[in-house]
């Protein structure tokens, strides 16, 4: 049996293989003839470990995502690399990332996009190379606005570079305000669909969708609102990729969650914190899986994580009653799993996640329907 030194561990663990194949690399070195050869010690279990650890980069592409990414890493992030794209030198030197891309600096010259996606793309274009080298993950959760420039001509072509590494793309876009005109609802129709074809997972956040939840409010402020809940649902994912639990959820489980499986991406998250009592936490249980910003179709879930996080007097009668609401919501025969994570200054209350694959966002659905349409996104009731 060969042996591997630190840092060839530690280069593997950096190298662009999946999780399976770092796995098998290092499984078949580092075992200590010392013990017994039927089982396996503490260093080649932590040698193990050093390269089952996911990797996973945040990706913001054009102003909204910047700021998303930003915003993100001054709240604070562990366990993910945090990367701002874009084609306006301004804007990415003030934003905060751990990494920086300034891409088409011949097309743009730094100045940005114009509002043109078309440029936005041909800058991606031009730094496809540059891009692919820097995408290397296990996981890539990508950010951005629909609508303008670079967000929605850059993005695909950032998604298609991750997917050419082996990447699982969970996408986060938000759709504009109908306030902010017809074309730019027309940019983010096409942005929205060129982005399905190279995303496993897709969450599409329409800026509308505020308004029949917190009321008429400014648009800066709603602007502000859904960077917030941007960063809670990839802060909480992220977390709960690389966190264990009381009852746990492993990095296999969300995996499967993520997968594409038909033509188009699915995904449904919702997150809701109860104030612990029965009838709240059926109320905010429900709230979770039946999540109003995305009007998702929980009967056509298919495969479902629920995450449960309370401190550790949390009673098992609770995380029943979660449970047991939220499989109530969806399918009989969908197959649900749900993890315990205890957090001690929780106090009473209790969080609940809910990540489910089956559902196509209907705002992704409405603008496959409307291929030959060159209206922006509608859909009944907003």
């Amino acid at each position: 049996m060969n042996f591997m030194s630190v840092d060839d561990i530690f280069e593997m663990a950096k190298s662009r293989s999946s999780v399976r194949e770092r796995f098998n690399e290092i499984a078949r070195h580092n075992q200590n003839p010392n013990t017994n050869p039927n089982c396996d010690d503490d260093k080649y279990l932590a040698d193990l470990l050093k390269v089952l650890k996911v990797k996973t980069q945040v990706v913001g592409v054009g102003g909204a995502g910047n700021n998303t990414v930003s915003r993100l890493e001054d709240m604070g992030i562990n366990n993910a690399e945090t990367i701002c794209v874009n084609t306006d030198a301004h804007d990415l030197y003030y934003s905060n990332a751990s990494q920086k891309v300034l891409i088409g600096k011949e097309k743009c010259q730094g100045m940005g996009s114009g509002n043109d996606p078309s440029i936005g793309t041909a800058a991606a274009e031009e730094d496809r190379d540059r891009l692919n080298k820097v995408l290397n993950a296990d996981i890539v959760f990508l950010t951005c606005g629909l609508g303008g420039g670079t967000g929605t001509g850059a993005a695909p072509v950032i998604a298609e570079e991750a997917k050419k590494n082996e990447a699982i793309v969970v996408t986060f876009c938000s759709l504009p305000f109908k306030s902010e005109g017809v074309q730019r609802g027309v940019r983010a129709k096409i942005g929205l669909k060129n982005l399905a074809n190279y995303s496993d997972f897709l969450i599409t956040v329409p800026n509308d969708n505020l308004l029949g939840i917190v009321g008429k409010i400014p648009m800066i402020t709603g602007f502000k609102i859904m960077d917030e809940v941007l960063i809670r649902n990839i802060g909480e994912v992220v977390n709960l990729i690389n966190n264990c639990g009381l009852v746990n959820i492993d990095y296999a489980d969300v995996k499967r969650i993520f997968v594409k499986k038909g033509d188009y991406p699915t995904g449904l998250i919702g997150i809701a914190e109860s104030v612990g009592d029965e009838s709240d936490l059926i109320e905010k249980s429900r709230l979770a899986i039946n999540n109003p910003l995305l009007q998702p179709d929980p009967k056509k879930v298919d495969r479902c994580i629920v995450s449960i996080t309370g401190d550790h007097t949390l009673p098992l009668s609770k995380v029943d009653s979660v449970v047991s609401t939220i499989t109530g919501e969806i399918p009989e025969e969908a197959q649900l799993k749900f993890g315990v994570q205890n957090i001690p200054d929780m106090g009473s209350k209790v969080k609940i996640m809910v990540l489910a694959n089956g559902p196509v966002s209907p705002y992704l659905q409405a603008a496959i329907d409307s291929d030959n349409d060159s209206s922006p996104i509608n859909v009944v009731g907003f």
